[in-house]
């Protein structure tokens, strides 16, 4: 049986003393050094979730080869864990399973995620191992690499069989149990896009103002997070690498908030004083430097802590130099409000000790320990779902009353105003036009607001053309 587990661990690669903070599938006879190297390959291009997506995968890949080690067909081993990732390995009729491995179904979208993670990964390694030579004729690293390598390198050879086996993984199992004789796999229905629910907006004020308020207290931070996400349509991890510079007033509308998220490692340095070089003159950089020359830090996206928070990617600007995301308030009193509270707030910020806030990001713990300290992710979340129950509504994902129900609000309103395709683009900062149809579709709601009024106006018609005919009907006897 394959034995492992997936820790999180600092990788050297060279004297320099810089560390990888990745995930590392650890076994009994050491870590999987293919993974690792893969990995850290990918590590300035893609997010730690990523990574542990791809981590769990190698470990399913590596578990069902470890309880299957005597097939003699190679196909066979990637198709059957394809079947086996679709159906589970217990068995309906007898209730057991005989590999050990207890899977449940995890159905066809699911697999087709962890099917393409390892795809990538066998290319990868292909591409960096370019001779048709099997690696077990050479290989000198461990029993576990061994097999994954191995693995990438009969992927390669039967690519062109794969290509309908193992890729397209879009087909499904319809059958009721795995005992059934006659297997049948086919592409599924297609269907609608499920329904994004959007914050409803009618209760967003109220979710503002008297959501975050616990007795007489105001949390203004959480104001100002829940607003640059309804407001702007930020996603909910970008706000927690906004720094107290980010935020100015604008100045070609006064009263509003102009703010600029950067990139949390490749953005531009803010300018501090107490950031020199050895001459003395003030440093420039990118913040990714400022983080780890000032305070001793990493970018929060390239964490795997609690402390950490992602970065999606899309489209950024540098009109003011830098990469960086600019709040485009919508509506624009959005931007108004955030500026009055922006300055409620960075008051109270101003109340706490320079020294127990060693870093530069604009939300910190206000009240509770450690104060000054930067704010993290999941502590937002539950104080989200706090404060939607304080407004009589039920934190769910179903009914867009979640922290991402807000981006879904703001690309919805900016659809049904009528705003541009492109426009909607550029405020969401996607990079393809098509990434924002899922926020700006159509919802189940919607057809059945639409055909309501359709109905309405069908039964106006009715009424008006029965009119017509009860009008004629008494002119034509009146004529007679």
């Amino acid at each position: 049986m394959f034995e492992s587990t997936i820790v999180r661990g600092k990788v050297f690669t060279d004297n320099s003393g810089i560390s990888y903070e990745i995930p590392v599938l650890l076994t009994s006879s050491g870590f999987i050094n293919v993974l690792l190297e893969y990995l850290i390959s990918h590590w300035d291009t893609r997010s730690p979730s990523w990574m542990l997506k791809v981590t769990a995968s190698v470990r399913l890949f590596l578990e069902y080869q470890a309880v299957h080690s005597d097939y003699s067909d190679e196909q066979a081993v990637f198709q059957n864990f394809r079947h086996r990732l679709l159906t589970g390995t217990v068995s309906a009729s007898a209730g057991d399973d005989p590999t050990g491995l207890w899977w449940a179904a995890r159905g066809p979208v699911n697999t087709k995620h962890i099917l393409r993670n390892l795809t990538d990964l066998f290319n990868w390694w292909a591409y960096k191992n370019p001779t048709k030579t099997n690696p077990a004729e050479t290989w000198c690293g461990g029993a576990h690499d061994l097999r994954l390598a191995e693995a990438a390198y009969l992927y390669r050879r039967n690519s062109a069989f794969l290509g309908n086996t193992w890729s397209s993984v879009e087909e499904i199992f319809r059958g009721p149990s795995v005992e059934q004789s006659a297997m049948r796999i086919d592409s599924p229905p297609r269907t609608e896009q499920s329904d994004q629910p959007a914050f409803p907006d009618d209760r967003i004020l109220d979710l503002i103002f008297y959501g975050f308020k616990v007795g007489r207290r105001h949390n203004y931070r959480d104001m100002l997070i829940t607003l640059l996400m309804n407001g702007a349509g930020f996603r909910v991890s970008e706000p927690f690498h906004l720094y107290l510079w980010d935020v100015k007033e604008d100045p070609i509308k006064k009263g509003s908030a102009l703010v600029l998220i950067h990139h949390p490692a490749w953005g531009d340095a803010p300018v501090d004083p107490n950031w020199l070089d050895t001459s003395g003159r003030r440093k420039k950089g990118t913040r990714s430097q400022y983080l780890a020359e000032r305070f001793g830090l990493s970018s929060r996206d390239w964490q795997m802590s609690t402390s950490a928070a992602g970065w999606k990617g899309g489209m950024h600007e540098e009109k003011f130099g830098g990469y960086y995301k600019q709040a485009y308030w919508f509506v624009p009193e959005f931007g108004e409000i955030f500026w009055n509270i922006w300055n409620l707030y960075v008051e109270q910020v101003m109340r706490i000790a320079p020294s127990a806030r060693n870093h530069p990001f604009a939300f910190v713990n206000i009240a509770r320990h450690p104060k000054g300290e930067f704010y993290k992710l999941g502590k937002f979340q539950d104080s989200h779902a706090a404060a939607v129950r304080r407004i009589g509504l039920v934190p769910a994902k179903h009914l867009g009353t979640t922290e991402h129900g807000h981006r879904h609000a703001y690309g919805l309103r900016l659809r049904k105003a009528e705003i541009s395709e492109e426009m909607i683009r550029r405020c969401m900062h996607h990079s393809d036009i098509k990434s924002q149809a899922v926020y700006t579709k159509a919802s189940f709601r919607e057809c059945l607001e639409h055909l309501t009024l359709a109905a309405d106006r069908l039964n106006g018609m009715v009424v008006e053309r029965r009119q017509n005919i009860v009008t004629v009907t008494r002119a034509d006897i009146e004529r007679f």
